[in-house]
């Protein structure tokens, strides 16, 4: 009975935690997300764009089923339903890295702080977006591997075998990942047949493992990879995705500045030190993995969840052997003091980071025209316009069945999938005061523009004579093109 309680303590406050933390505000993503899920549900299959105005452009759906459901979500409990959904996937995903951490650590109490430390860094993995399922994915599948090398046990082949199916049903964009953790293991396996040998003195351990089994799952999640309505999108997508001009202004697709990540900093210098300075031996397939993972950081900042997901707990597995080499035994004499602080400061954040939630709404009006997209419905023959918007908020229309100029599926929007698209780049060349917005305008015969009041277009568009002010709240202006008189 003790044992239980002591586990399910730290599951609840886990729960607890992750329910204070998870924004209940959507992002971007997640409308138009609702928006093609229930074109699938409606028509069998997303046979036809009607998200957007424009003619011609061929659209991938590397999220569908992700979409369906998401869009099943809220057609059964609206918004809540989705922000309820994403509390027990980010709960689903601490439990998981916990139950990891325990095992290695085997000292509940400091399971549970690198736990709330980790998720708490992670929290913009935390959306309705298709990530939140993959990232999930990519820690059960380290955890998976870990154990089938260890225990050889059935189980872990069979979910390994059904898991790129399904990962790449959700979020095929990022497929190849799925293979990237295998990878350690094979170099370790190529290290060990090159008879590098463990000598006392090395402080680098390569383990002899048989790799049937890895090269058998590698081979079915090739073919797994086929089985989705574009059978060749899960080996294309990512690569074609990052060679285009989306990496120069979405924040997740820039380099990352490990200066301004405190915490990966302290992980990399933890990990350091250890490494230099003292006798501690280190498996090989950790080092791959915390090197690999923060080299794919740098070079993209979506990647930093990699990081932090999985290679803290290959981190963490290296600091436990640090304190076991030198038997360093931390002695809480004052244990009952030090919970009761913990538990009041933990109570203490929760409480604040609720009290905030309560507060915001589903749909920052600050960020999407909520106000402005009922004038339009109500006030505007929507067939019949084609209205110019920005990269943010393009979705949300989409989602109040409005086509928009673009989307934040920016990637569709580029040479690299359309060929001879250019509406990415024309859009952030006009925006950014590049070009004159009046070219962009006239070559795509724009109707209606809908902009922040503080972008650069608004500012020289309100005083244009060819265009009249329809709407203006305090974020947002709608502008309609006046029609020529002879």
């Amino acid at each position: 009975m003790k044992e239980k309680i002591k586990y399910l303590i730290p599951i609840l406050l886990i729960i607890i935690f992750m329910i204070s933390i998870v924004p209940k505000s959507f992002q971007n993503d997640t409308f138009f997300t609702i928006a093609i899920g229930k074109d699938i549900l409606e028509t069998g299959v997303q046979t036809e764009e009607k998200l957007v105005w424009h003619e011609g452009l061929e659209f991938t759906n590397p999220r569908w089923l992700f979409d369906v459901i998401v869009a099943t979500i809220y057609n059964n409990f609206n918004f809540l339903g989705i922000y309820i959904g994403v509390i027990v996937i980010a709960c689903i995903q601490a439990i998981l890295y916990y139950s990891i951490i325990e095992k290695i650590i085997q000292k509940t109490f400091f399971s549970l702080l690198v736990t709330l430390a980790v998720m708490y860094f992670s929290v913009g993995e935390f959306v309705a977006r298709a990530q939140i399922m993959s990232f999930t994915l990519f820690l059960f599948e380290f955890y998976c591997i870990e154990n089938l090398l260890k225990s050889n046990k059935k189980r872990y082949f069979i979910v390994l075998c059904l898991m790129p199916i399904l990962l790449v049903n959700l979020h095929s964009s990022v497929f190849p990942m799925y293979f990237a953790l295998y990878l350690p293991y094979i170099a370790e396996f190529i290290l060990s047949k090159m008879k590098l040998r463990n000598s006392e003195d090395s402080k680098i351990v390569i383990e002899s493992r048989n790799l049937k089994k890895i090269i058998i799952l590698i081979l079915i999640g090739i073919i797994s990879g086929f089985i989705v309505p574009n059978s060749l999108e899960p080996y294309t997508y990512m690569f074609k995705n990052m060679s285009g001009i989306s990496k120069v202004f979405i924040d997740e697709l820039q380099n990352l500045n490990i200066i301004d990540d405190l915490f990966l900093l302290g992980m990399i210098m933890i990990t350091i030190g250890i490494i230099s300075f003292t006798k501690t031996k280190i498996r090989v397939t950790d080092i791959f993995y915390i090197v690999g993972f923060l080299f794919m950081s740098v070079f993209t900042v979506r990647c930093i969840y990699f990081f932090y997901t999985i290679s803290t707990i290959c981190i963490i597995r290296i600091v436990n052997d640090f304190f076991k080499e030198c038997e360093i035994n931390i002695n809480l004499k004052m244990q009952k003091v030090i919970y009761l602080l913990f538990f009041i400061l933990f109570m203490s954040f929760c409480f604040k980071m609720f009290v905030r939630n309560l507060g915001e709404d589903y749909i920052e009006t600050k960020y999407y025209p909520v106000d402005a997209t009922e004038y339009i419905l109500n006030n505007l023959d929507i067939p019949n316009i084609r209205i110019f918007n920005g990269f943010n908020f393009g979705s949300y229309l989409e989602f109040k069945d409005i086509p928009a100029f673009m989307d934040s599926r920016s990637e569709v929007y580029t040479e690299e999938f359309n060929k001879g698209t250019t509406i990415l780049k024309d859009w952030y060349n006009v925006t950014f005061g590049i070009t004159s917005y009046k070219k962009l305008f006239k070559d795509y015969e724009i109707t209606h523009a809908l902009l922040y009041n503080n972008e650069i277009i608004n500012i020289y568009i309100q005083d244009d004579e060819e265009w009249e002010l329809l709407y203006q709240d305090d974020n947002f202006s709608l502008y309609e093109k006046k029609e020529k008189t002879n």
